[in-house]
């Protein structure tokens, strides 16, 4: 069955042809009809997700609702040496695409989703080139492709009793991997927000928390982990009975502070720098 998965990942990703120079057009048609995301109960949609660290560096992202649908999310990204960086992302359900306005270069997706509303294949209308490529158990996110003109990269994400507790990425580029650590004091996912430190597909990472949010990338996590472990922790003595023994990842704990009705309003997680991620919801 992960065989199966995986050659349908690989058949999307054969649909790359050539890139093109012209610009993508923001009138992009087509027939489609939308599969909208069924949420589930005791789910908040996010109006706003403000990220900021201790060198001064902030990332503030609001969105914008059609009803219960997301509509489009802006993303102001601020840092030192009055370094800014502005993208708004648009999402066009009638016809199954996904505009960019960016600062380097616009581009529009068309997407294609499952029977759940999630997204299984971002298209760049322009060029016919598949971005990404998604494969789901059930309404869970298994794996991803991401494919570029110089490389393909598959992100498999592992799953156990209803939460991530790994995702595994690699490419001829890139070689990455996040684990996650749940206890029994950690809080449960009431308003399905995105767990820290996942990959993003396609776009920046707090697009793709938007759409987690919304349902568009499947399922979240049922809680949310106490634990993040990414980066080798290079300090470690290493074993003189087994000197090739792979090094450990770096842990850090999560702090999270929730309202009266047990969502969570913001984390802190003590990486270098410290970072502090604050959620604000509809």
């Amino acid at each position: 069955m992960k065989y199966i998965k995986y050659l349908v990942i690989a058949m999307l990703a054969m649909t790359i042809t050539a890139c093109g120079d012209n610009e993508p057009s923001n009138t992009y048609t087509r027939e489609f009809n939308m599969i909208y995301p069924q949420l589930p109960a005791g789910h908040k949609s996010l109006s706003k997700i403000e990220r900021t660290n201790e060198r001064g560096d902030r990332t503030v992202a609001t969105a914008s609702y059609d009803g219960d649908r997301l509509v489009s999310v802006k993303v102001v990204v601020t840092g030192q040496n009055n370094y800014t960086n502005e993208e708004t992302i648009t999402f066009d359900y009638k016809n199954g695409a996904i505009i960019c306005d960016k600062s380097i270069q616009d581009v529009t997706y068309a997407f294609e989703v499952n029977s759940y509303g999630a997204i299984t294949k971002l298209t760049n209308v322009t060029t016919n080139r598949t971005s990404s490529a998604m494969v789901y158990e059930g309404n869970r996110l298994e794996a991803a492709q991401e494919v570029t003109p110089s490389s393909t990269g598959t992100t498999a994400v592992k799953w156990e009793n209803g939460n991530i507790t790994q995702w595994f990425t690699h490419d001829v580029n890139k070689l990455d991997s996040v684990v996650y650590e749940y206890s029994a004091g950690t809080p449960l996912n009431k308003g399905c927000i995105d767990i820290p430190g996942n990959e993003s597909f396609t776009f920046t990472i707090f697009v793709c928390a938007f759409m987690r949010n919304a349902g568009l990338f499947g399922a979240t996590s049922t809680y949310l982990p106490s634990v993040i472990k990414k980066g080798y922790d290079y300090s470690q003595e290493v074993d003189p009975t087994n000197p090739n023994a792979p090094l450990e990842l770096k842990r850090y704990p999560i702090s999270y502070t929730l309202d009266a009705e047990g969502y969570v309003t913001s984390y802190t997680i003590d990486e270098t720098p410290k970072y502090t991620v604050k959620f604000t919801y509809r």
